[in-house]
């Protein structure tokens, strides 16, 4: 269950504009220490042209390559720059419907898949230019939640879009990982099986080999690979060493 396309495309443009106001006169050469230590610039142009990106190939429903999508190159300024690539994908994907196909990198080839997935990509490098200036950072529960939702279901994805992706290595015999959120914004249930991790929402019915609780928005950085579990002042019951491959393994 996500959370719905008008909130989606709500939120694009939302947390674009948080984004760009965040960075908007911040020094450029200041390191992102969370993000493969780009700088504050370099995380700016990636920002702007994954957002730009993703309103190219659903407008014209392929593949396109990067360097061909139009205004890609980041200007002198780039506050308006990122805001308005959110614009940009908002109108794209309202120009076909949400509910139409197009091209994407997952098992999802609607419209749609292209908002949901630029929120989180915006939330979380939101959090990497916080992190960057020492600023706070905060996230609604819920959309943390989804993060976290969607973070999961993609797995697969990654797998067949990348066939040597670590994440390959999530296969198992049934170890059992449950994630829950101390705000009550969800719980996850996540099983090792052979054909790799599968997900639910509930409570475990057995005691799983580690568990793990902490507000979403924390969990959801964590398993993006932004904090580790004690940074973010996480509980880990059970088997912290299963826990930490599966987040090693699976980050972005």
């Amino acid at each position: 269950m996500n959370l719905g396309n008008d909130r989606y495309a709500r939120e694009v443009l939302a947390q674009s504009d948080a984004f760009a106001a965040l960075v908007d006169g911040a020094d450029p050469a200041v390191t992102v220490p969370t993000c493969h230590e780009w700088t504050l610039g370099e995380l700016v142009g990636h920002v702007g042209q994954a957002v730009r990106w993703a309103a190219a190939v659903t407008a014209k429903g392929e593949f396109v390559p990067p360097q061909l999508v139009p205004e890609a190159a980041v200007p002198a300024e780039p506050a308006q720059w990122v805001r308005s690539a959110g614009e940009t994908l908002v109108a794209a994907v309202a120009g076909i419907g949400a509910e139409r196909d197009t091209w994407t990198w997952s098992s999802d080839p609607r419209a749609g898949f292209w908002l949901r997935r630029m929120t989180h990509e915006l939330v979380v490098h939101r959090a990497d230019a916080a992190a960057a200036l020492g600023v706070p950072f905060t996230v609604e529960p819920d959309l943390a939640a989804d993060a976290i939702t969607e973070f999961v279901e993609l797995l697969p994805d990654r797998i067949r879009y990348n066939p040597a992706s670590p994440v390959g290595q999530l296969a198992g015999a049934g170890e059992v990982l449950h994630l829950s959120a101390t705000d009550g914004a969800g719980e996850w249930l996540l099983t090792r099986t052979p054909e790799g991790l599968t997900m639910t929402h509930e409570q475990p019915a057995e005691p799983p080999a580690v568990t793990v609780h902490g507000p979403a928005a924390d969990l959801a950085l964590v398993l993006y690979g932004r904090r580790s579990a004690a940074e973010a002042g996480l509980t880990v019951t059970g088997d912290a060493e299963l826990f930490e491959f599966v987040r090693e393994t699976t980050k972005f």
